[in-house]
């Protein structure tokens, strides 16, 4: 079935044992302790010029992590630099760089390659790697840790290509940007808008954001820490306790979500709006920004500057999407012209469609094909019928931890590596029927929760109505007992030749 993908004779190639695609959060994870294992020779490639992924992507104004520092950051490498608990994207920047340089990681990144094209050879039981400036190489294992939301989502709208003024996403912003004396419009009201919003309601002389769908959007605990207190034990030893506090809060969250329990969902509801009342008092402002679904269909958010911005007098809230686009002017669903110089789309990401222009080619079709309907795979890290493959942040292994998913999924792929090499096996897949039977399983579960009955479209979910394909349908603590236990008897070990016995 690979004939018609065979890359032999495109010239030389370079021999791996583990090829990581992408150097962002989970690719340097998994790099790091693969390394501190030993289990081969690593390479990470990079399309960009340097590390960092999302952190590194984006750059607009007031960009922060909405998760706590202290249960985003890396378990084992907590760090000791922050100046707050909702770091800067800058400082996670840094950080990412920081961990990279301590684990032995940076030499192995080789930035400005962008991936295109992979390749599985069942004979030789190796994958055929392709850049697009044509250099190849040759690696048993590939690991994808290309990111969930990766690939920005902007809008397809009549008379885009006719806007005369400023237009872009967010992903897009850059230091050139200069906001003083327009008239902005910033499109969306998820988590890059809420961050966005307050910056160009300060810079611009008039502001206009377009809100169809709006956000919970809760009072952020925000805690700043003084140079004199960083670098120290203590400092690691508090963000450690608080990291223990917040892995409870989000729990509950999730115990809430899955199945869908009303009565708790209805608390912290109630605490939105305690905070939502507070600052929010304007009639017609009310009626726009209050969700009409349930805390946690959607993604909760973190501001203390959204809501207030929206009160100041240079800002206008509409309460509708977008139809079209003019010269000079967005043009409601209303029909209402509203004339900008700037747009500022602040909507987000494409994760049904994560693997952007990569290419990769497994048994008997590629990925994409594949994943036409929905993306699958079996606990986020392995896909059947694509051997000697694994996914960081793939399907259904989202959560309130980024990383804590990530050091699951990188225990799971050193466990599946070092009992394939201790068998004799060169090839580690998952039979179709295991993936379906867990697929199923994970399916009937997300059927259950607020993401499917709390009356909402979202990204969580393939087109937005359908199955739930980016989130964990459970607590953390689950995922980490299942990923440790049920997951490892799903694999099957094999050479060419045939299957082994695991050792």
């Amino acid at each position: 079935m690979n004939a018609p993908y065979d890359d032999t004779g495109a010239g030389p190639a370079e021999m791996v044992d583990i090829a990581i695609i992408g150097a962002g959060l989970g690719g340097l994870c998994a790099a790091a302790k693969l390394h501190e294992a030993g289990l081969g020779r690593i390479i990470v490639f990079e399309k960009a010029d340097g590390l960092g992924g999302v952190w590194r992507e984006n750059r607009y104004p007031n960009i922060a992590c909405d998760t706590p520092i202290d249960i985003y950051a890396i378990s084992y490498f907590p760090g000791a630099k922050w100046t707050t608990n909702f770091a800067p994207g800058q400082e996670i920047h840094d950080y990412l760089a920081e961990f990279a340089d301590t684990y032995g990681v940076t030499p192995m990144i080789r930035p400005r390659t962008e991936i295109t094209r992979v390749v599985w050879h069942e004979a030789t039981a190796t994958w055929h790697i392709t850049a697009r400036d044509g250099r190849r190489w040759v690696s048993r294992i590939v690991i994808w840790s290309g990111g969930l939301l990766s690939q920005p989502l902007v809008p397809n709208l009549p008379g885009m290509d006719q806007f005369e003024g400023e237009m872009l996403h967010t992903t897009d912003w850059s230091d050139s940007i200069n906001l003083d004396g327009k008239v902005v419009a910033v499109v969306g009201a998820g988590a890059s808008a809420i961050q966005v919003v307050p910056y160009v309601a300060e810079h611009a002389r008039r502001a206009i954001t377009f809100v169809r769908t709006p956000s919970y959007v809760m009072a952020r605990p925000d805690l700043l820490f003084r140079e004199a207190d960083r670098n120290g034990q203590g400092f690691i030893t508090a963000l450690l306790e608080r990291r223990a506090e917040w892995f409870k809060m989000f729990e509950r969250i999730a115990e809430a979500r899955f199945p869908m329990n009303g009565e708790v969902i209805g608390q912290q509801e109630a605490e939105w709006h305690a905070y939502f009342d507070q600052v929010i008092q304007d009639p017609r402002l009310r009626d726009i920004l209050t969700p009409a679904y349930r805390f946690g269909c959607k993604r909760p958010l973190f501001s203390n500057a959204y809501y207030p911005a929206l009160n100041q007098p240079n800002v206008e809230v509409v309460g509708r999407g977008i139809a079209r686009v003019e010269k000079h002017a967005l043009i409601d669903t209303d029909g209402t012209a509203w004339p900008v110089d700037t747009i500022v789309w602040a909507t987000g990401f494409d994760p049904q469609h994560s693997l952007g222009g990569l290419d990769i080619v497994g048994r008997d079709q590629t990925l994409a094909e594949a994943w036409r309907e929905i993306p699958v795979a079996y606990f986020g890290t392995l896909v059947a019928g694509f051997p000697n493959l694994f996914l960081i942040n793939g399907p259904n292994v989202g959560g309130a931890s980024a990383t804590e998913f990530i050091e699951g999924q990188v225990r799971l792929i050193i466990h599946a590596l070092q009992q394939g090499a201790a068998s004799g096996a060169e090839i580690v897949d998952v039979p179709a029927e295991v993936q379906d039977e867990f697929n199923e399983d994970i399916q009937r579960r997300a059927q259950q929760s607020v993401m499917v009955l709390g009356n909402c479209n979202s990204y969580y979910r393939a087109n937005g109505d359908g199955r739930v394909f980016t989130h964990w349908p459970g607590t953390i603590a689950a995922f980490r007992e299942a990923v440790a236990t049920q997951a490892p008897l799903g694999l099957r070990f094999s050479t060419a030749k045939g299957e082994v016995t695991p050792a």
